[in-house]
């Protein structure tokens, strides 16, 4: 009896956790560009994860959604396949080292790391309100600490008005 109620269960499982891939754009070359992972949540399709390449067929991006907004760590990569930067998602909003790539409404919050092309370590540290906070520690492109610097010490600079030239 139990091994019955075992295998219904893996069986409804199995199927009722449907998920589809869509590849949402290609290359001229017909290689994928972005592919998506969707499942079903009350009879409506979710994306919940976003895989971006390059040309190559590398990934150039990866991440999670959740409620269809961004969510967790998501990750970038060179060409080469070596580890460029991760960053960090709440509730569609970025946060980290991800926001480095982001508008002028953007506010870190979090750890930022960034990788050199060789895949060494080239920068760590956190951020609140989209200000370096505490130490961050910087990295040659053999992985050799090179210095720190404890944001908290250093003044920050006043904020440019957007469109002012200086």
């Amino acid at each position: 009896m139990n091994r019955i109620l075992l295998i219904t269960l893996l069986a409804i499982l199995a199927f009722g956790c449907s998920h589809k891939k869509v590849i949402e754009a290609t290359y001229e070359n017909g290689n994928p560009r972005v592919v998506r992972y969707y499942h079903k949540k009350a009879g409506k399709l979710m994306v919940e994860r976003e895989i971006v390449y390059y040309q190559n067929k590398q990934v150039k991006m990866d991440g999670k959604f959740k409620n269809e907004e961004r969510e967790g760590i998501w990750k970038a990569w060179y060409e080469n396949g070596i580890l460029w930067s991760e960053g960090e998602y709440k509730a569609g909003k970025r946060n980290g080292a991800a926001c480095k790539l982001a508008a002028a409404t953007c506010k870190r919050n979090g750890p930022g790391i960034a990788y050199h092309p060789n895949g060494k370590k080239y920068i760590e540290g956190m951020y609140r309100d989209d200000a370096r906070v505490g130490a961050w520690k910087f990295y040659d492109t053999t992985g050799v600490l090179t210095h720190e610097i404890n944001f908290d010490l250093v003044p920050r600079m006043p904020d440019r008005e957007p469109g002012r030239q200086e």
